[in-house]
């Protein structure tokens, strides 16, 4: 995977321009991402004191692949594709538990028409449209990962169809989906539902963080969900908003899932009784040059009617330089984890990560 990244970075990108609407299909551009963590210390080193907890992916002393994809994609004013392959690394010791990642999978495989201005239709692989921050692209993370609010209480991918229409500033995402998790089929009745509205005012990207703007940038939005699986009936709601002026960039995001065991259950649901989840993610950062120094604090509850246990917060701060028009990342950070229970251990990180993407 290396190997093919770094012939990619040497290839002429540049020669896969975008042909007009109606002149045949997109001309095809590569798309690869490598990145790589460098746990310089962990607290954790004991197995038998290690918590596994949320947002802990258990990493002591060394070097871990956390994602390697590659693939390609095309678009213009009408059509879209893409295909993507990647591996990743688990994003904690309890998601490791529950869904291994570290084969080759599919990421992405979609394909978009637009029949009028502004007005697409998405089929495939790809993201459910919930979250700004689950919806920023991995290699534009400014961590090289998510909070662990978001991870837990938004979908992620999944088969299914996506309308999405834009009115000026404003900008409305309808999803339907397998919602089973099977990206080759649909194992029960149940089905994904999502809807996604936004306002966005300024020239900025509002799904990136690093980078000057000129002027003022807002982009505020409201989602929701409800999946009905084969075991629990899942429904799930936030609001997120990011502003960027000159260097800065803001993002706050607050989200709540409420979990229901189905009755006449097949197989063993994840909650036994209705449960209801909460959490909130904030970051700050300022674009100096290169050099984008930031902080993140994010929190985490599992059970609202159970005090503490389960409850975790996490604070990261750190800078990352960014070279070669962003296709070449390198940065450190400190993670401070606060858990809440009656006898946390310590399991704070200091970590380095070495992006590559074009």
């Amino acid at each position: 995977m290396t190997g093919l990244l770094l012939l990619s970075l040497c290839a002429q990108s540049s020669a896969a321009e975008t042909p007009k609407a109606g002149s045949g299909l997109p001309t095809p551009a590569p798309y690869a991402l490598l990145q790589s963590w460098v746990t310089l210390h962990d607290q954790d080193l004991d197995p038998l004191t290690d918590p596994a907890g949320y947002g802990d992916p258990e990493d002591d002393t060394g070097l871990k692949l956390r994602r390697a994809r590659l693939g390609f994609e095309g678009a213009d004013k009408q059509l879209s594709y893409g295909v993507v392959v990647g591996v990743s690394s688990p994003y904690d010791g309890v998601a490791a538990s529950e869904a291994p990642s570290t084969s080759i999978q599919l990421v992405d495989a979609y394909g978009g028409y637009a029949p009028i201005k502004d007005l697409w239709f998405v089929a495939g692989v790809q993201k459910v449209p919930v979250s700004r921050e689950a919806l920023i692209a991995a290699g534009d993370l400014a961590f090289t990962d998510r909070a662990v609010s978001t991870y837990y209480l938004s979908p992620s991918r999944d088969l299914g169809v996506v309308a999405d229409y834009t009115l000026k500033f404003a900008r409305l995402r309808l999803g339907a989906f397998n919602g089973s998790g099977d990206i080759f089929g649909d194992d029960d009745k149940g089905k994904l539902l999502s809807a996604r509205a936004e306002v966005a005012i300024g020239d900025g990207d509002v799904y990136q963080t690093w980078g000057q703007v000129d002027g003022f940038t807002v982009g505020v939005a409201v989602d929701g969900f409800k999946n009905s699986d084969m075991a629990t009936t899942s429904m799930g709601a936030g609001a997120d908003a990011i502003v960027r002026m000159q260097g800065l960039a803001l993002l706050v995001e607050a989200r709540m899932k409420k979990v229901e065991p189905k009755e006449d259950l097949i197989v063993l649901p994840g909650v036994l009784a209705e449960t209801s989840m909460t959490g909130a993610m904030f970051q700050v950062g300022y674009s100096i040059g290169p050099i984008e120094p930031l902080i993140r604090y994010s929190i985490f509850d599992d059970d609202d009617s159970v005090e503490d246990v389960g409850d975790v917060a996490e604070a990261m701060g750190g800078a990352t330089f960014h070279a070669l028009e962003d296709r070449i990342r390198a940065g450190a950070g400190y993670v401070l984890r606060l858990e809440k229970g009656e006898m946390p251990f310590p399991n704070n990180t200091l970590r380095a990560w070495l992006q590559l993407r074009i």
